[in-house]
């Protein structure tokens, strides 16, 4: 603290014009022999896997993907937000990330970064969790910074934004030599996420390129069908939940679970009538199923009045809402916003299912329905309910049919995923299902589920040139403008 305090009052003087001369020459008498010079690779992983569960836990992704609802303030849930900001991502994990990169390639520094790990495992790590978080940013806002972004040598200060086609192309070819990269028999430090576990951390690099393919599936789908294909036969995670990746939260509040955090301070986030009805209901207008969702319980609080499960109408406006009593709606899963509760990345599950749609589409050879069947009860088994699997797999609207094999396959993976809300937004986009209605007071100009977001004011006001350049690529900067592969 004593420094810091020091070095703002210093920045403060020469701010208003005194001199070195004039406050003297003090030598090293200031300087503490024991605080590093350069950042710490081991730290600034850490940091940057801290950054993950942000990517799981916004709330806008679960509303988006109509998991929740607002009991009481309802603007995002109507859309009301078009400018989301990433520059937190730019200057933060990303630069992190790229630090680590240039200290254990550089002939100065790559010895001393040697001491946490291997030079070639610390530069596969912070590749892959880079081409993470540009596939995270680009599946929000289309075509972004990317090829310049980071480029601290050319000293680029107005990043041109590159098409996301391209962004795809070069993320997916950084994660295969990523991969390929990784000697498993010397871990990173400062790996909490994995433990210094390798193996997985390749399995993470091709689990990405996996999802990142199905994406694909509209606009390239021979080169989707490959990388799929591709990433399987690298290795995946395991399909029994073994191996699921998740950022495992802390009960102390500097690592606590989000949804712990916001329920501190206000009851606000129900269980979207949309996938409570789906859960409980057939779709064809009410009609009670054989068995509900074993999952619901898991997912969902009952009702304080009646005990039961009801699902809070999505996308009303804040007085249509506010009418409406908390104790008649169900609330998140008390479990699920407990301080320590997980923010899950990838399960055995999504992958199973994802596998299944790959099948379907005659991608890889397997067998569809058993994929399909084998992804629901890995996602019974994720929440403990396993038991429950033969009774609800007879209601109509889950048993598989081969005609409506597609949709089924993804309604479920939507369930699958609960509260990876922006995950699920996207596969929406992807495909249509499932068949998510706008709020019914959107306030969008379109009035219709956002298909992108608006960039960053910054972009407008500092980097104008590139900013006029992409909106006229892409059309537009809003909420209702597709990305790339949303076809």
């Amino acid at each position: 603290m004593k420094n810091s305090i020091s070095k703002y009052i210093l920045v403060g003087l020469i701010a208003v014009g005194v001199t070195s001369c004039e406050l003297g020459d003090f030598g090293d008498t200031n300087v503490n022999p024991n605080q590093t010079t350069q950042a710490i690779p081991s730290s600034l992983l850490t940091n940057s896997i801290n950054s993950l569960k942000g990517t799981i836990d916004d709330p806008t992704g679960s509303l988006y993907s109509q998991y929740l609802a607002n009991s009481q303030y309802t603007s995002a849930d109507n859309y009301q937000t078009i400018i989301f900001d990433y520059g937190g991502y730019y200057r933060g994990v990303l630069m992190d990330l790229e630090q680590i990169i240039i200290m254990n390639s550089s002939e100065e520094t790559m010895v001393e970064a040697s001491r946490y790990g291997s030079n070639a495992n610390q530069i596969a790590v912070a590749q892959i969790l880079q081409s993470y978080f540009y596939s995270f940013l680009t599946d929000r806002w289309g075509d972004i910074p990317y090829s310049q972004a980071l480029d601290i040598a050319e000293g680029i200060r107005q990043p041109a934004f590159d098409p996301q086609s391209e962004v795809y192309a070069g993320v997916l070819s950084t994660l295969k030599t990523a991969q390929g990269n990784i000697s498993s028999t010397a871990p990173v430090q400062g790996d909490i996420l994995f433990g210094g576990d390798m193996e997985m951390w390749r399995k993470f690099a091709n689990t990405i390129r996996m999802k990142m393919a199905l994406r694909m599936s509209q606009v390239e789908p021979a080169t989707a069908q490959a990388e799929f294909s591709s990433a399987i036969s690298d290795g995946v995670i395991a399909l029994d939940n073994s191996e699921n990746v998740f950022y495992a939260n802390l009960p102390e509040a500097a690592f606590q679970n989000a949804w712990y955090a916001r329920f501190l301070t206000r009851r606000d986030y129900t269980v979207a009538n949309t996938l409570v009805n789906r859960m409980q209901t057939t779709a064809n207008g009410g009609v009670l199923n054989v068995a509900m969702d074993p999952r619901l319980p898991e997912y969902a609080d009952p009702t304080d009045i009646g005990g039961k499960y009801v699902g809070m109408p999505y996308g009303l406006s804040e007085a249509k809402a506010g009418a409406i009593s908390n104790s008649d709606v169900s609330f998140l899963n008390e479990e699920l916003r407990s301080q320590d509760a997980p923010n899950y990345i990838f399960t055995s599950a999504q992958v199973l299912f994802s596998m299944a749609e790959a099948a379907q589409r005659g991608w890889i050879s397997g067998d569809a329905e058993a994929l399909y069947y084998q992804g629901i009860e890995a996602s019974l088994d994720q929440y403990g309910v396993s038991n429950g699997y033969a009774t609800y797999i007879t209601n109509t609207w889950v048993k598989y049919d081969a005609s409506k094999a597609m949709e089924q396959i993804l309604v479920q993976k939507w369930i699958a995923n609960y509260l990876n809300g922006y995950e699920s937004w996207a596969e929406w986009r992807r495909t249509g299902y499932p068949d998510l209605k706008p709020g019914v007071d959107a306030l969008n100009e379109s009035k219709q589920i956002p298909v992108r977001q608006a960039y960053p004011l910054f972009e407008l006001n500092l980097n104008s040139d590139n900013y006029q350049a992409v909106v006229a690529r892409q059309g537009a900067d809003g909420l209702d403008t597709p990305v790339w592969w949303d076809k």
